[in-house]
């Protein structure tokens, strides 16, 4: 089975089989949804913690975690039997969370202890924590496994984690509120949508540097990369639309209108449909890659919610 995660502070796309399945947080219901991607249907809804705002499933697609930011903890969640496993306390606020290639570490961005939490999944218990900079909202591993990126959306930077050592090896400056990010398949370009900037910024990982940034649509808050590395895709959350850009010339080459407060996005293996959380309309968007135009929409219980901008319950 293929396992397909939409977010909010991370999300995560993984290998590629006959039958697909898409995970999708739904922060006021306190829920993930399972949607069966053939039918376009939820199939399964999982009770999870407070106000869960990322999902993630590791590399063999048996296990996927739900950061729950209102109540400080990761839910452990069997793809087999779609029930909570385990919770996993962590830091404050927890938002946006990644699971390394092997399986066996999952990263989990604190927003309000300025953390990233290193789970191991073996044990189910925190083996490590990363002091980054203030607000920490999303986070990414690399395909390698050698470093991690979490954005600080307070203090307009990205924190560069070393894997081997869980500490910080570089912070780079970027546009205004960075929140969601996403490394390319080569590993060698990291993109980061500034919310209050209204661009995506462009790193190269070799040096640590932003070579980039590209005026997108209002208040950009996630992103996601092709398969092949050709395009990105940027959820406009107060533009109701996602940019498509060239990352060959790092310039926009099309926008598409979808459904009201888009926040969250993911490309399927086959680089054929991009997948859209709109937060206000309990509504994934699915756009056809081929036309840029929008194909269905996929009805959900609540809407997903978007890290950084709601209060604890």
């Amino acid at each position: 089975m293929h396992k397909w995660v939409l977010g909010i502070g991370t999300l995560w796309l993984a290998g590629c089989a006959t039958t697909d399945t898409l995970y999708n947080t739904n922060g006021n219901a306190d829920t993930v949804s399972v949607v069966d991607r053939a039918t376009r249907s939820v199939v399964h809804t999982i009770a999870v913690g407070r106000r869960p705002t990322a999902v993630v499933v590791d590399s063999a697609f048996n296990f996927a975690y739900a950061a729950n930011s209102g109540s400080d903890t990761v839910s452990v969640i069997s793809t087999a039997s779609n029930a909570v496993v385990a919770t996993v306390a962590v830091g404050m606020r927890p938002f946006g969370l990644d699971v390394n290639p092997a399986g066996t570490r999952v990263y989990v961005a604190n927003s309000e202890s300025n953390t990233v939490s290193v789970i191991d999944t073996a044990t189910r218990a925190v083996a490590a924590t990363v002091a980054v900079g203030i607000g920490p909202t999303g986070v990414v591993v690399n395909r390698s496994g050698t470093f991690a990126f979490a954005t600080n959306q307070l203090s307009d930077a990205v924190s560069v984690i070393n894997i081997a050592t869980n500490s910080v090896t570089a912070t780079i400056a970027v546009d205004k509120r960075p929140m969601g990010l996403a490394v390319s398949h080569a590993g060698s370009t990291l993109y980061v949508a500034n919310a209050d900037s209204d661009t995506v910024s462009v790193i190269d990982t070799a040096g640590n540097k932003v070579v980039a940034a590209i005026p997108v649509g209002m208040r950009p808050v996630n992103l996601a990369i092709d398969p092949s590395d050709t395009f990105v895709y940027v959820a406009n959350q107060l533009g109701n639309s996602v940019s498509v850009i060239s990352a060959a010339t790092n310039s926009v080459v099309a926008s598409i209108a979808v459904r009201e407060g888009p926040n969250a996005i993911a490309v399927n293996p086959l680089g054929t449909r991009v997948y859209v959380v709109n937060s206000l309309t309990s509504a994934v968007s699915v756009i056809s890659t081929a036309t840029l135009a929008l194909e269905a929409t996929i009805r959900e219980g609540a809407p997903s919610m978007l890290a950084g901008d709601q209060g604890r319950r």
